[in-house]
């Protein structure tokens, strides 16, 4: 079952001076297995909408549906089964961080389910297993001895220990270094082809490019494109006038394009870049 947004608002402090509406009439549907993108400008809207789709935040109109469950601000949910189903991993997760252990801070939401201690063992070993953490290696140490990286997947794993349907993360390699950011994505990429429906929210071009089949673009509040990667980024004047950018790759495509190079230019990896360089030196000489 798909978790669907339907005639979406959300507002901040409604009837104060600080009114403000942080989303507009969101329409969407997120398929089971999918790998989608989400990006915009800070103030966007992203980081409201995420939280709706596991009912940290309910929508001041509209409803979402998650496997059949409504979330609305008139009806009340089970919010607990929602949260079961969808994961969320915020920017900066392991500042949410806080057992002696990195078992015991896996085990935290798996041990608000009233699981028996066995199955508990059983889903912390399975998550640190997921995210490339040694079990015998790490689950007794404080996780504050970690690094940026490992601290990062501790958190990622306390998610999986629910076994989530959906996994929604906002912003999951901010602030890291270029070996810990290439890590993680890496076992993002690793979850989402073993079955894991994934929602990336990010700012890297890049990665989106690089990791997602579908991209939704949100602009003051609303959803302003809905469609595969590749499409998305071959509007680069378009997303250029709403602040936002396109791949490296795909930007070298578009100036070799105008310099009369014979390229396609909804390229989206380096490795594509390449074959269509490599044809366009073959077919014509290009113009300087």
């Amino acid at each position: 079952m798909p978790i669907i947004l339907e005639n979406v608002d959300y507002i901040y402090q409604p009837g104060s001076p600080y009114e403000v509406k942080a989303l507009q009439n969101i329409n969407l549907v997120i398929n089971e297995g999918e790998f989608v993108g989400l990006i915009g400008h800070t103030g966007s809207g992203k980081s409201t909408l995420v939280q709706h789709l596991n009912g940290l935040l309910k929508p001041t109109k509209g409803r979402v549906i998650v496997d059949d469950q409504e979330i609305a601000a008139t009806k009340k949910t089970n919010l607990k089964e929602v949260r079961k189903k969808v994961g969320l991993v915020f920017q900066y997760p392991e500042h949410q961080l806080f057992e002696e252990t990195v078992f015991e801070d896996i085990a935290f939401g798996p041990k608000n389910l009233g699981l028996s201690a066995t199955e508990i063992k059983k889903r912390v070993k399975k998550a640190m297993q997921m995210v490339h953490l040694d079990y015998d290696k790490y689950h007794s140490l404080s996780p504050f001895t970690l690094s940026g990286g490992e601290k990062r997947r501790v958190a990622i794993a306390g998610v999986l220990a629910m076994e989530p349907k959906y996994l929604v993360l906002d912003e999951p390699t901010a602030g890291l270094d270029p070996r810990g950011r290439d890590e993680i994505l890496a076992q993002i990429e690793e979850l989402h082809n073993q079955g894991m429906t994934v929602v990336l929210v990010s700012h890297s071009m890049d990665d989106v490019a690089r990791l997602t089949k579908r991209l939704i673009v949100m602009h003051h509040s609303a959803v302003v494109y809905d469609d595969e990667t590749r499409k998305v980024f071959s509007h680069y004047e378009s997303l250029q006038e709403i602040g936002l950018d396109i791949p490296t790759v795909t930007k070298l495509m578009f100036r070799l394009k105008e310099k009369g190079w014979s390229v396609r230019q909804d390229v989206l990896t380096v490795e594509e870049a390449k074959e269509e360089i490599l044809l366009a030196l073959k077919e014509e000489k290009p113009h300087a």
